[in-house]
């Protein structure tokens, strides 16, 4: 189960001397820390309180997380990036649209989600791929993602993890599925940074 409803704990001041406990649920998502990853750059690019992620993970202290471990985090915060991953799966057809990140190569993208050169080509017909820039959009097959895109696609949109499968030709339940996912997971985080 990657979308899990927990309750955050908090210490609060009722008065000189004692504390009591405010509990309050939200849902959650496993969240793989990543080189150079801090809670305060993990607080920062979600936009969630540092206290949320410590109460979401007892035991956890903000100046030891290392990379490779798992946390979780609010699943309605999303980073600039998830909801980018997000838009891009919105799309019908067999791709989805992908912004390439300042100092990525295509090497890079596809190894990291298992796409062959063939596979990209075919999709970005008369597109320089050797020469990608910041921002440019190319096209990828729609269900080849990383480990940490399948991650924020299963933990924030409730995608089920049979759209990640192998298996060639992605059924029309599955594109409808992960358009509607993804609109309303969409909508969930652009009204939770209004509260």
């Amino acid at each position: 189960m990657t979308r899990t409803r927990t309750r955050a704990t908090t210490r609060t001041r009722a008065g000189a001397g004692s504390s009591r406990l405010a509990t309050k649920a939200m849902l959650v998502r496993p969240y793989t820390v990543r080189k150079g990853d801090t809670v305060f750059k993990i607080s920062q690019k979600r936009d969630v309180k540092i206290e949320d992620i410590l109460s979401v993970n007892h035991g956890l202290r903000k100046e030891k997380i290392q990379e490779g471990q798992t946390i979780l985090l609010p699943s309605s915060k999303l980073s600039e990036r998830d909801r980018e991953i997000l838009d891009g799966v919105k799309g019908w057809g067999k791709y989805r649209a992908y912004p390439v990140r300042k100092g990525e190569c295509i090497e890079d993208i596809i190894e990291k989600r298992g796409i062959t050169m063939d596979e990209v080509e075919a999709l970005n017909d008369g597109v320089d791929l050797s020469s990608l820039r910041a921002y440019q959009v190319i096209k990828l097959p729609k269900n080849k993602f990383t480990e940490r895109e399948k991650e924020m696609l299963v933990g924030c949109a409730r995608v089920p993890a049979a759209f990640f499968s192998s298996v060639s030709g992605i059924s029309f339940g599955k594109i409808a599925l992960v358009v509607l996912v993804a609109g309303v997971a969409g909508v969930a985080a652009w009204k939770s940074r209004e509260d």
